[in-house]
């Protein structure tokens, strides 16, 4: 009977396959002909290669019914296949400048020559808002030099002027989508995510399509207006596509927005926009084969973690100190995180993790709670001795810990500006905590060396976690993250390879019971369920 971990795989294999041929089907639709006694074509009104048109841009304050738009920048002698990037100013009416609007743009493609010019019949056009209500965020300072307030309170941001109401801002970018090569749709099977960007000339001829895209918006990009402003920079970005990136460009736009009914910070979209937007297609297919295998893993990590870990009586060979480190680090990260605006898909991870953490130091420190208060129970002579040498680990890591721990907040201090005290010291212990994290792991790595031993760790769950180590050097390019979170992915790789070492250095012969007088199974349960189930002797 296959392991329960085997179904698993194996199901995510179908489910990537079907995901895979999904987007394979949008990407590469299949073009109306005109042998199909079914079809009823559309083709394109003019051809794209060769047709010239012209792009001209209108502005208008929103909330001002009825107020003409007014002319912005137009752009002549287009070819839609071609693309191209302008940079020009952008006049803001009062009732922008005064945070009481939004502000309007609306686009106008027509074949150049056209005698009616925005109002000719054959005119497409496509409305966009390139605002947005914000609060202004804090600034960074040299807290110690001119502009620093040494006696604000840790935990109190010196930057009280930060307004708790939205402001204005403004969307410097603009990008437009255009079909960069001519297609032929089935009226009876037309996309449905594109008919809204389709106005028809004749009734088998289609206009030029073209779309404002919402997709591309980034937060890093809004700049906040001032009520001295009089025009804003606009950098507008024509980027031709292919008709099955207009496709899926339609589709995750549609999809992105619906992410802020389930709690999503707009910061949080802008990750996800940036992993299709930002990202090439075949990475971004390689991103969504890994992401599910990176769920499987820790599911099946966590699993026989967890499975390892309630079945364990005593904390033979399991450095304590390393336990406790990740509860301590754990806690710092989460509130670096955090005060980062890091993305939701990084810290509800290292939440739960920081949960766990806390369960197994309880385990190891063998405490339990119950009405009467904290319940402490006797190590045996084996947990004291491993308790000794981890203890003698951790003493020659202190030799090389306090002086960066002490330098390196001080450094920050003085050179690097920051938001606040509270900024600087949740930025302070984060950089120790990602920096010495390396050093606090290795005390499990000096007792597998003491005890020329590695039968008491958790092996199932440990190759689950290189696993998705490796996976997430990968989302470590991908997912925007603080540098020091991301360097840690990688610092993560270096003591995996050592674990292994360690692993073929000291083999674990299943068949005999060991040090710690416990014999392995040779044949584990079909259902697979348990990691590294044990039974003492």
């Amino acid at each position: 009977m296959p392991s329960f971990g085997g179904v698993l795989i194996s199901l995510a294999c179908i489910y990537v396959a079907y995901v895979g041929y999904q987007f394979l089907s949008i990407f590469y639709p299949k073009e109306c002909t005109a042998s199909s006694s079914t079809a009823y074509c559309l083709q394109p009104a003019f051809p794209l290669g060769k047709a010239k048109f012209t792009l001209e841009l209108y502005g208008r304050a929103s909330a001002v019914p009825g107020t003409k738009a007014e002319f912005i920048f137009a752009e002549r002698s287009l070819k839609l296949t071609e693309p191209f990037e302008r940079t020009f100013s952008v006049p803001l009416p009062v009732q922008v400048v005064k945070n009481a609007s939004d502000y309007q743009i609306t686009l106008a493609l027509f074949p150049e020559g056209a005698s009616h010019g925005v109002h000719s019949p054959d005119a497409v056009h496509s409305t966009i808002t390139v605002t947005a209500f914000r609060k202004p965020g804090a600034r960074a300072r040299n807290l110690l030099g001119a502009g620093g307030d040494s006696s604000s309170k840790l935990g109190v941001g010196s930057e009280s002027a930060k307004s708790d109401s939205p402001w204005i801002h403004w969307r410097s970018v603009l990008t437009i989508n255009s079909l960069n090569s001519p297609f032929a749709f089935d009226r009876n099977a037309f996309p449905p995510e594109l008919q809204h960007l389709v106005k028809l000339q004749s009734q088998d001829a289609y206009l030029p399509i073209i779309s404002a895209s919402r997709l591309s918006f980034k937060e890093a990009d809004l700049v906040q207006v001032n009520s001295t402003d009089t025009r804003a920079l606009l950098t507008l970005r024509f980027e031709p596509v292919s008709i099955g990136q207009l496709r899926l460009l339609q589709t995750l736009e549609l999809s992105v927005e619906s992410l802020k009914s389930f709690g999503f910070r707009d910061t949080d979209i802008d990750d996800v926009k940036a992993i299709f937007n930002d990202t090439n297609f075949y990475l971004l297919l390689l991103t969504i084969f890994v992401s599910v295998f990176h769920l499987v893993f820790d599911f099946l990590a966590f699993k026989n973690d967890i499975a390892f870990w309630r079945q364990m009586d005593r904390s033979v060979g399991i450095s304590s100190t390393a336990v406790l480190w990740r509860c301590i680090s754990g806690f710092v990260v989460l509130l670096y995180l955090a005060e980062e605006k890091t993305s939701l898909l990084v810290v509800a991870p290292a939440a739960v993790q920081l949960v766990i953490e806390l369960w197994k130091l309880s385990k190891v420190f063998k405490v339990s709670i119950s009405f009467r208060g904290l319940a402490w129970a006797p190590r045996s002579e084996a947990e004291r001795k491993t308790g000794a040498l981890d203890s003698q680990g951790t003493r020659y890591l202190s030799y090389v810990m306090l002086p960066l721990c002490a330098g390196a907040p001080i450094y920050s201090l003085m050179y690097v500006p920051h938001k606040s005290w509270y900024s600087w010291t949740i930025n302070s212990m984060a950089n120790c905590v990602y920096a010495f994290g390396f050093l606090f792991m290795t005390p499990q790595l000096f007792i597998n060396y003491k005890m020329k031993s590695v039968a008491h760790l958790p092996w199932k769950a440990l190759t689950y976690k290189a696993f998705n180590t490796f996976i997430d050097d990968l989302f470590a390019f991908i997912i925007r993250m603080p540098t020091a979170h991301r360097l840690a992915c990688f610092r993560d790789d270096v003591i995996f390879i050592i674990y292994m070492y360690q692993r073929w250095l000291y083999p674990v012969d299943k068949s005999r019971t060991n040090e710690f007088g416990q014999s392995f199974d040779e044949a584990e349960p079909s259902s697979g369920d348990a990691g590294d189930k044990v039974k003492s002797e």
